[in-house]
């Protein structure tokens, strides 16, 4: 086993729980999906795939989305099953206050890294985030 990798697991998962803090009233998981939704208007079966939940867990997820009047869900014309989500007012407001707050904790977490390792923390974190992207967007279009 890679010990670097190891390492790295290590830190995400702290990092992580310093990010779930930050949210208060909010879940990662809706923080995850209303971010997704937050940047289009999306079908309810292809945010499954992109966020990498069952469709289980995303119904119970956007279930309280909805009750919280951050996410609506409409009828797709022409297809009886389908569903696509919206980011509503509220939504995109409690969406800006939690990518605030999150930005906030990730800035907290790394503020005793000197300026080089700190621009190395974040690049790396933005690759990572690439990566992950292209690989849900290969599973959706497989």
């Amino acid at each position: 086993m890679d010990d670097e990798l190891v390492r790295a697991v290590g830190a995400l998962a702290f990092g992580s729980r310093t990010l779930e803090r930050a949210l208060e009233h909010m879940t990662l998981p809706q923080f995850r999906l209303l971010s997704l939704v937050a940047t289009a208007p999306e079908r309810a079966s292809r945010l499954a795939d992109r966020a990498a939940v069952t469709r289980p867990s995303l119904t119970g997820i956007l279930d309280g989305l909805v009750t919280r009047g951050w996410v609506e869900r409409s009828d797709v014309d022409g297809d009886r099953r389908g569903v696509t989500l919206t980011i509503t007012a509220a939504g995109q407001k409690a969406y800006n206050n939690a990518t605030a707050a999150t930005t906030e904790g990730l800035d907290e977490l790394i503020s005793s890294a000197d300026a080089k390792t700190r621009a190395k923390i974040v690049a790396g974190l933005v690759a990572l985030r690439t990566v992950m992207q292209e690989r849900a967007e290969r599973r959706v279009s497989a």
